[in-house]
């Protein structure tokens, strides 16, 4: 048997009679056990009210089909403002269509931005900044107090564990005068401390990575590939922070001197790190305010309701007169209110452009900044990683909303053109409207970000552990 083998059994030993890691275990046991279920029912009630919304909007066209084929065989009277065969009206509030993003298979363990950004959109042809940018996020105190996820237990509750058993592996043994007797065996420091940590090191991240894995496996179709990154990445990210133990107990100071130490790390690293750098990209690539797009927004609205004031003002004659509104050789006449409702849409549409792309271009530079400064907090980087793993994380939000983009330019150009020209809506253009599928992200993408996730983190690591076993060498036994 090996010495660093008869250090790891001696040592389970010892923890096996001391309470401690068996507190420490069960605390860390429970908040994932917490986390879980909370993540697991935050995410089973955001499907069922998903489920639910497109249940309803896929029976939704039968019955304005139905509609339609009264209308046209005159059997019904059609409404101005509620007509199918009107491409104004289908293409707007009757034939609404919503784009969703699905919750990813470890959604549960990382709420990341779905609580700032909505995960479904009503398109129509009406301009994206009225159902994009004008979109209420979630309850602000449910902000303020923050979700309690796996993501926040690793991230910030995670690191203060391993410190409160590893924070004084050589300098206790020192204090009890143990060091000396362990020293005169033929026995180096690094297999000493290794011996130790491996046992603590075993238990906690055992917890951490096995636990989730199970719970998660069992519970949802979650991806072995995606698994196993979110493993590798809770492995990376607790082996930097026993990195610090090896790199504070290879000092040789005191117990006391090396929990301060720990602390102090965790603070700099996990607290004030991550806002520093939030409010440097901020300075040094500011995004204009979304209350300017709104004040923006208001502007160019009544710029435009003043510009078609006066076909808004026109009497309601279709309502004494129906029969005008029904479909004839395949034309209709578009209401006056509801053309110029369309015109203004489409003005509203070009002139905030220039905003939005000025909003998007500003956020796409904030974003690359992060993720060239967030190695400086390995925190940042492990959180990044899990939130883009969980499907939760900017990218995955941007692929939404280029598919919704691209969905409402499609919906835009199907009806705009009948609009404009008069056209019917026939029971035949039901099956060829625009219909919104959504499309996961490339697999590649997700496993390259991954994978410099992991290196992110486990780089510093390394770099931490070599210098502690270079001052191992200078350690003092007395």
């Amino acid at each position: 048997m090996s010495r660093l083998e008869l250090v790891i059994r001696q040592e389970f030993r010892i923890l096996s009679a001391d309470r401690t890691i068996w507190i420490v275990c069960a605390i860390l046991l429970a908040l994932i056990g917490y986390s879980l279920q909370s993540g697991m029912t935050r995410i089973s009630r955001q499907e069922a009210v998903a489920a639910e919304m497109l249940d309803k909007q896929a029976k939704a066209d039968a019955p304005l089909m139905a509609q339609l084929k009264r209308i046209q065989a005159g059997e019904e009277r059609p409404k101005p403002f509620a007509n199918p065969a009107d491409p104004s009206n289908m293409g707007s509030s009757l034939g609404v269509r919503t784009a969703y993003m699905p919750a990813a298979p470890l959604a549960p363990a990382a709420v990341g931005q779905s609580d700032l950004f909505p995960d479904q959109f009503k398109v129509t042809y009406r301009s994206k900044v009225y159902f994009i940018y004008d979109t209420a996020i979630e309850n602000p105190w449910n902000l303020l107090s923050g979700n309690i996820d796996l993501a926040f237990v690793i991230i910030y509750l995670f690191p203060l564990m391993i410190f409160a058993l590893n924070y004084n592996l050589l300098s206790a043994e020192r204090e009890q005068g143990t060091l000396r007797m362990l020293m005169s065996q033929p026995l180096n420091l690094a297999a000493l401390l290794a011996g130790k940590i491996a046992v603590r090191a075993s238990a906690l991240l055992g917890l951490a990575v096995l636990v989730p894995a199970a719970t998660l496996s069992a519970a949802r179709p979650v991806l072995f590939e995606t698994l196993a990154w979110w493993s590798a990445l809770v492995l990376a990210y607790g082996a930097f922070w026993f990195a610090c133990v090896v790199f504070v107990n290879a000092f040789g100071k005191s117990s006391a001197v090396n929990a301060v130490a720990l602390i102090g790390s965790w603070v700099v690293l996990v607290l004030i790190v991550p806002v520093v750098l939030n409010v440097a990209v901020s300075l040094a690539a500011p995004v204009p305010s979304r209350t300017e797009m709104a004040a923006r927004t208001r502007v160019i609205t009544t710029e435009v309701l003043n510009r078609y004031a006066h076909e808004l003002r026109v009497d309601y004659q279709y309502v004494a007169k129906p029969e005008v509104l029904v479909p004839k050789d395949g034309k209709i006449e578009v209401p006056s209110r509801m053309r110029a409702f369309y015109h203004m849409q489409r003005d509203v549409d070009a002139e905030i452009q220039p905003t939005i792309d000025r909003f998007e271009l500003q956020l796409a530079k904030q974003n690359a900044l992060a993720r060239a400064l967030g190695i400086l907090s390995p925190a940042a980087v492990a959180y990044e990683g899990m939130t883009a793993l969980a499907g939760t994380g900017g990218r995955r939000y941007a692929h939404f909303m280029d598919q919704v983009e691209t969905f409402h330019q499609a919906w835009k150009a199907f009806f705009i053109p009948k609009i404009d020209a008069g056209t019917a809506i026939t029971a035949a253009d039901f099956d060829l409207m625009p219909d919104y599928t959504w499309t996961e992200e490339d697999a590649p993408v997700v496993r390259r970000h991954a994978v410099q996730g992991v290196l992110q983190v486990l780089v510093p690591a390394v770099i931490l552990i070599g210098i502690g076993a270079w001052r191992l060498r200078r350690f003092s036994a007395v």
